[in-house]
């Protein structure tokens, strides 16, 4: 005789779950609104729950997961970055069935974030005062102005300058220059006390972004006064 026998084969929470990564954007600009940075799809090859899924990242990073198709997830921005507070982010991707035992599968991300030119040079300080005996010889150092910029490449590149002065008559281009690259300032002549006891000027540092940021920083130069007058008797005059 014959018989028919039926076989069902129960499934047993055998296979971890599986994420495969269709995109991934790195780096992406800081100062972006919601950004897209990575799409993938997640899947569990067994059935019932042990073939459901959860996804999740970690909670503190500003980063979201928003759900597309069945079992697809796009992984975005929660709002802008800043690349001076972090530079780089890595996100872990979780994802957990819901069999028993739960099978747990994880895929790690490194998002770089790249620089906007958003911060324009600093001075060390707003107002720098330097002193120079008079006589000095000229192409003498004087003393140095120093800014920098929290940005990076082209962007942090500080180039300094002389601001035209506020005083028409000062004739700033044949008193001081400036080295463009470092800030250092040097005077062009010999200072006389007895005609300028001091003078001021302002100095400019922009970088070399795009567009170019520029701050600026007041300099007081002072001249000291050296022995190089005798005294003469104005009154009385005397005879020969």
């Amino acid at each position: 005789g014959r018989c028919s026998v039926s076989i069902e084969v129960v499934d047993v929470n055998d296979n971890f779950p599986e994420i495969t990564i269709s995109s991934l954007t790195s780096p992406i600009p800081e100062n972006s609104p919601e950004t897209e940075v990575a799409l993938f799809r997640i899947r569990d090859r067994d059935t019932g729950d042990n073939g459901r899924m959860t996804c999740s990242i970690q909670d503190d990073l500003p980063f979201v997961l928003k759900p597309s198709e069945e079992n697809f997830y796009t992984l975005v921005t929660n709002g802008a970055l800043d690349r001076e507070s972090q530079a780089e982010y890595n996100i872990t991707i979780t994802v957990t069935d819901l069999g028993t035992p739960r099978l747990k599968t994880q895929h790690n991300l490194t998002v770089t974030v790249s620089d906007v030119n958003d911060n324009a040079p600093t001075f060390s300080q707003t107002t720098y005062t330097l002193r120079v005996r008079e006589n000095n010889s000229p192409a003498l150092h004087i003393g140095s102005v120093s800014a920098t910029d929290r940005d990076s490449g082209a962007n942090a590149q500080v180039t300094y300058s002389l601001l035209p002065p506020h005083d028409p008559q000062l004739p700033l281009g044949s008193l001081v220059s400036i080295n463009a690259d470092n800030g250092q300032l040097f005077a062009l002549r010999s200072l006389d006390f007895e005609a300028l006891q001091a003078f001021e000027f302002r100095v400019g540092a922009a970088d070399r972004g795009s567009p170019a940021l520029s701050s600026q920083a007041l300099v007081r130069v002072l001249v000291a006064d050296a022995n190089d007058n005798a005294p003469f008797v104005l009154y009385p005059l005397q005879n020969g």
